[in-house]
């Protein structure tokens, strides 16, 4: 029992040990602080540094028991932290998400609807700075949470719509401008960048009805061609966003497509830039119409069996006709799959 009660004692020590040293944290704090807001300039900046670093000090050393006055000043010096890092672009940029994760782990509904404001508008801050190096995926996400931080989500929403519409309207722009090239030099490149221009402005916003009809305009023109965006998009404005347009590596095209009866013969042409040799068979390829029937392909023989990596064929197919008006073409092969749209 002795040795219990020992335990239980030592135990008791340690925790008021902690508070102490907890409280003598915050106190230096406030002291840092108050002393702040009499002060200008470099002055201020070193005794708000100072300020933070001990409600950091304090609040970490006793995270169980914090008190709404600690878990506000600790909220605004984190935030006053990462401001001034952001503002002057430093060195120490690597700090922001480090001060982000602590907002984020401390953040409370008790915490004042100002800082959770002021939260909101450094995340904007932070899209800014995305959108300035073109990183337009990143902006739009940190925005969003930026919407989901903020006491007063409005300005933010109505800032993320603007940003949506401006962004998609350059890319229509960058669109038709390839599109024009494209007829004036009948080179199938420029058609092709124009679709994947196009397709950008409708991921920022998919109700766009120019960027739709210059697509499905874009789509027949580029039948016969294959859509190899990596080869005609340089330099890739924006890394996560082209992944999420270039996303086959089995590239499809069907540059000659004829009825004849009951049945449609078609060249297919197809590179294979996936992660294995492909295994060729007729009915791996379908027609498919805009009510979603599928026309699997027949051949008595394709030729070649097998498609090397990085190696491209050219396939004489034969298709029962569609009934409706053909949607894509597609491949699929086990985990493998690739679709060519033709409107």
């Amino acid at each position: 029992m002795n040795a219990v009660l020992k335990v239980v004692a030592g135990l008791s020590v340690l925790a008021l040990m902690m508070s102490c040293g907890s409280s003598s944290f915050e106190k230096k704090g406030d002291s840092a602080y108050n002393l702040a807001q009499k002060l200008q300039g470099d002055q201020k900046r070193t005794h708000l540094k100072t300020a933070y670093m001990m409600y950091d000090k304090a609040i970490k050393s006793n995270p169980n028991k914090i008190s709404p006055k600690l878990r506000n000043r600790y909220i605004e010096m984190t935030l006053i932290r990462a401001s001034m890092v952001l503002n002057e672009g430093a060195a120490h940029m690597e700090a922001i998400p480090l001060f982000l994760a602590d907002i984020k782990k401390f953040m409370t509904p008790e915490v004042s609807s100002d800082l959770k404001q002021q939260h909101a508008l450094l995340l904007s801050q932070m899209a800014d700075s995305s959108l300035v190096k073109d990183k337009f995926d990143e902006a739009l996400s940190t925005i969003d949470e930026a919407i989901a931080a903020a006491s007063d989500p409005s300005p933010l929403k109505s800032k993320k719509q603007e940003i949506t519409k401006r962004i998609a309207q350059d890319n229509y722009d960058m669109a038709d401008m390839e599109y024009q090239n494209g007829k004036q030099s009948k080179d199938a490149e420029d058609y092709v960048k124009a679709e994947f221009y196009a397709l950008s402005a409708l991921y920022f916003d998919s109700t766009h009805q120019d960027a739709k009809k210059l697509l499905a305009t874009l789509r027949k023109e580029n039948r016969g061609t294959y859509s190899a965006y990596l080869k005609v998009i340089d330099p890739i404005p924006d890394s996560s966003v082209f992944k999420k347009i270039n996303k086959w590596d089995i590239l499809l095209a069907m540059p000659t497509m004829e009825k004849r009866g009951g049945n449609i013969a078609a060249v297919v042409d197809i590179y294979n830039n996936s992660w294995n040799p492909l295994r060729l068979k007729a009915n791996h390829f379908q027609l498919v119409d805009v009510n979603g029937k599928t026309y699997p392909g027949k051949a008595s023989r394709i030729d070649p069996e097998i498609l090397d990596q990085e190696h491209e064929a050219k396939l004489k197919l034969t298709f029962s006709a569609p009934k409706a008006d053909i949607q894509k073409l597609i491949y699929k092969n086990g985990d493998h799959y690739s679709e060519k749209l033709f409107r």
